[in-house]
């Protein structure tokens, strides 16, 4: 019998986690097993995938073994690697919630072909409805609510030890009677350095012409978004809605990326960074202040995600002495009443401030923007474009537009479930608009820019990535003059006047026309699309002509293009879900 000596201690299965930093930990508690338990933990790896890894380096951690693969549909796949690595237990995640029954139809092949490790599945969607994440997916053993680290680990403790796992808290399954159990939930982790870091071995850094990590200083956010479930998702677990990391264990991890992988960007995935008020803008300098006494202030980039109200000048350029070089804000409406729908709590005016702060500082930036909510109006619609062409007709960023989507969790769900206007399935929630001819707007609209706005290969991704590279602050990193650097957001701003003039003339065009016209003659809609998609082609060229003048060597683009390449879409899921980016 080999004795690993790791028991969480805690209530009945335990809290808490032991640190791979000397001098830090929860306290453990030797027990018997017999064996470690071998982990396979699927998923996508975008932005390296925070997630999985902090499983895994817990895991690892605790005597156990945990290995890492990227979720593919193809399930043979998947079963070559189950046959090398012989995993006890194997660990989906649902990062996505349209892709359930891919995952189910996955599941269930590995089933089929007699795999009979303990399969269990984690992710927002899973926590919010565990049953019908178990009813889709029968073949799952159990499911794990909301933070996982503590709960896989005592998973893995009472499968080594032969002790009855249902009664975990933070678990779900099916019992005997065919119904679904829900265990009361975990406790959350209190103090996030107590976290081992995220195990990035499997990761090649090295070879990457811009080594780019992902980072996590803080989890939870305070603010109550309709659209969003990342407030719910921490609230319901209990304890704070955002808890910090201290800024020195931060910039040490920084610090450690940096002299042995040789990373220089960092992609900070907190939900908002500036969150909190003047203590969290202090916490944030604080981050900044230590990486400058570091000596990496010129030698890394960082990129952060917050509100547009979070935004002054002072606070943003502190944090540029440290290395900022880019921001994502959720802007996600220009309309003063659709803000109001969405409960952001402020007015247009605060991104036309943010937006001239930051371009007065020179720093990249791009956004979340929702063109449709479930109580659009065409007076808000066209308040929304409008709004577009104020803020980044200039060009400094490329306008991006979606539809707002009702995800589990999210405070909208609940609203348009009670209203009796929920459409769909619970895997790909819809709902049609209060008015029927702004459906058939938005049915043009996903036509007429999906590949725009949702793919690789569109507008918004390639112009990102060379604007981020155009403003990268790391001089190793970007050769762009003055003048490539005024073309680009040239480009950019046709791009954008071209997209506004699609979408007023189509909008203008669908209210003053009956709603029986508009069904039976789509010529003049579709004389629309084609403009914009002609001119889109045309931009196209211009910007591969702009690449080879800046590239003419043809090397990477050092921005979202490549590096950041999933920042904003998704490989190759390229459909309106995976455009939706909302902070």
């Amino acid at each position: 019998m080999l004795e690993i000596p790791y028991r969480i201690m805690g209530e009945r299965h335990g809290r808490g986690l032991a640190s791979a930093k000397k001098g830090k930990g929860i306290r453990m508690q030797a027990i018997q097993m017999k064996s470690a338990m071998r982990v396979l933990l699927i998923g996508y790896q975008d932005q390296d995938n925070l997630g999985l890894r902090y499983l895994m380096s817990s895991v690892n951690q605790s005597g156990h073994h945990a290995s890492i693969m990227t979720y593919g549909s193809n399930p043979l796949l998947i079963l070559d690697t189950i046959q090398k690595e012989k995993p006890d237990v194997i660990g989906f995640s649902l990062i996505f919630q349209y892709m359930t029954p891919d995952f189910a139809t996955v599941i269930r092949v590995l089933r089929n072909r007699g795999v009979r490790a303990h399969i269990t599945i984690g992710g927002h969607y899973s926590s919010f409805e565990p049953a019908e994440v178990l009813e889709a997916i029968p073949e799952l053993d159990s499911v794990i609510r909301f933070e996982g680290e503590v709960i896989l680990l005592n998973l893995l403790n009472s499968l080594a030890s032969e002790e009855d796992w249902r009664t975990i808290p933070g678990i779900a399954y099916h019992a005997n009677n065919g119904n679904v159990t829900v265990m009361p939930l975990a406790k959350p982790i209190e103090d996030l350095d107590n976290l081992p870091y995220p195990d990035r071995r499997s990761i090649d850094y090295e070879n990457h012409p811009m080594p780019t990590a992902s980072i996590l200083a803080s989890r939870g956010c305070p603010w109550d978004c309709s659209f969003c479930c990342i407030r719910p998702f921490y609230e319901q677990q209990g304890g704070k809605i955002r808890r910090l990391r201290k800024p020195s264990a931060v910039v040490k991890e920084i610090i450690e990326l940096y002299q042995s992988r040789g990373v220089s960007v960092f992609l900070f995935q907190d939900d908002d960074f500036l969150a909190g008020g003047k203590a969290a803008k202090r916490w944030a300098i604080e981050i900044a202040n230590y990486i400058s006494e570091a000596g990496l202030s010129k030698k890394i980039a960082f990129k952060i995600s917050c509100r547009s109200d979070e935004i002054d000048e002072e606070t943003i350029a502190r944090l540029m002495s440290g290395g900022l070089s880019h921001v994502y804000m959720g802007v996600e409406s220009g309309d003063e009443q659709g803000l109001i729908n969405m409960n952001k709590h402020l007015k247009p005016e605060a991104h036309l401030k943010a937006g001239q702060i930051l371009k007065h500082l020179g720093l990249s930036f791009d956004f979340g923007f929702m063109l449709l909510e479930p109580y659009s109006t065409f007076e808000s619609i066209r308040n929304n474009i409008h709004f577009l062409d104020t803020f980044i007709g200039d060009g400094w960023s490329v306008a991006p537009f979606c539809r707002m989507l009702p995800y589990a969790g999210t405070p909208i769900k609940k609203r348009l479930q009670k209203e009796g206007r929920l459409r769909g399935t619970p895997y790909e929630p819809s709902y049609q608009f209060l008015d029927p001819k702004i459906d058939l707007f938005y049915s043009w609209m996903v036509e007429t820019f999906y590949e725009r706005n949702f793919t690789n290969q569109g507008l918004c991704h390639i112009l990102r990535g060379l604007i981020f590279e155009a403003h990268l602050r790391l001089s190793e990193h970007n050769h762009i003059n003055d003048s490539q650097r005024a073309y680009i957001h040239y480009l950019t701003a046709v791009c954008n006047r071209v997209a506004s003039y699609s979408l007023l003339s189509a909008i203008n065009y669908v209210e003053a026309t009956p709603l029986e016209e508009l069904n039976e003659n789509k010529r003049y809609l579709t004389g629309i699309k084609e403009h914009e998609k002609k001119q889109e082609q045309r931009i196209l060229k211009e910007v591969s002509r702009y690449y080879k003048w800046v590239h003419k060597d043809f090397s990477l683009v050092t921005g979202p293009a490549t590096t950041f390449e999933n920042s904003w879409t998704f490989n190759d899921l390229d459909r309106e879900a995976t455009g939706i980016v909302a902070a």
